[in-house]
């Protein structure tokens, strides 16, 4: 590729791409030397604008910017409630290669984010699974962690709009049961994955089973949680950045500011679960906060370019 081939890729690119691949791109991307990352999150007309870049030596560099917008659902027409575009840079010229749409790169990477933490952390066999939340995200769980466990059997979803949640089981090629409360999700299943844009916890601690494995997707933000204190404090913590999320995210930075927890009680990034740290919590309850990163954008986009020029 030179300086004047600048490719933007779409929604068109999704029937190239697989969760399998996906997650295995992660993996290989987090065996490389650890990434400089930036974040930066200001305040804009009716949301945020987030724009997260990150280098790595041996891969390249890349920036994402993106517009969140939670109202946009209600507008008529709806509209996306992120939106925004993410620029690869060659790693040996600097030049920009080219743009990814940026929900197409979010939820791929979301999705395989959450997928690898949970190939580390949850039971290796696990038969049931509760899905929190209702947005594109939700319905890329729902596909992703049913390719990487394939019995599972006993599946639920739940959120604050029932015609929303029947919606996305209706859409699916495997029974998903919709729940009348978080608690109904979430009481006896081997792994929660939730992710929903919240300012207050949706998940008690005391409905999670012992061995549990529970995976925090939603809250992006200082103010922003999902998981109550007796989650965070009883499971074994694991994030996905630890630059990301410790200092940024409320979903662990409130706890620790008040002293519910500390930044020592949690015990691996996704850098040190593929140097092994998970094996030994795997029978554990776990907690896992997928936050992002423009590392984890720049690996997504990679493999997104390789799987455009195959």
């Amino acid at each position: 590729m030179n300086a004047n081939d600048l490719v933007i890729l779409g929604p068109e690119l999704s029937h190239k791409l697989n969760w399998a691949d996906a997650v295995e791109a992660l993996r290989k991307g987090h065996t490389f030397p650890r990434a400089t990352i930036s974040d930066m999150l200001i305040p804009m007309s009716d949301g945020e604008l987030l724009t997260r870049s990150a280098a790595i030596p041996g891969l390249g560099a890349g920036t994402k910017s993106v517009t969140i917008r939670p109202d946009n659902r209600a507008l008529s027409p709806p509209a996306p409630s992120v939106q925004g575009l993410f620029t690869l840079f060659d790693k040996e010229r600097g030049h920009p290669v080219g743009l990814v749409e940026g929900a197409v790169l979010t939820l791929w990477k979301t999705v395989a984010d959450s997928l690898l933490g949970a190939s580390y952390l949850a039971m290796p066999k696990p038969s049931s699974m509760a899905v929190i939340g209702t947005g594109p995200i939700a319905r890329g769980l729902l596909e992703g962690y049913t390719s990487l466990y394939p019995q599972l059997t006993d599946i639920r979803i739940w959120g604050r709009t029932r015609v929303r949640a029947q919606a996305i089981a209706d859409a699916m090629t495997f029974e998903v049961t919709v729940c009348d409360s978080p608690e109904t999700a979430v009481r006896g299943v081997d792994i929660v994955t939730s992710a929903v844009g919240s300012r207050s916890p949706v998940i008690s601690g005391n409905w999670v089973k012992d061995g549990a494995h529970v995976d925090l997707i939603g809250a992006h933000g200082p103010e922003m949680r999902e998981g109550d204190d007796e989650l965070i404090a009883r499971a074994s913590l694991f994030v996905d950045s630890r630059e990301t999320v410790l200092e940024h995210i409320g979903e662990l930075c409130i706890p620790i500011s008040q002293g519910v927890i500390s930044t020592k009680d949690v015990k691996g990034d996704l850098y040190d679960l593929v140097e092994g740290e998970g094996e030994k919590h795997r029978c554990e309850t776990t907690v896992f906060k997928n936050g992002g990163g423009a590392h984890l954008d720049l690996m997504m986009a990679l493999y997104c370019f390789e799987q455009y020029y195959r």
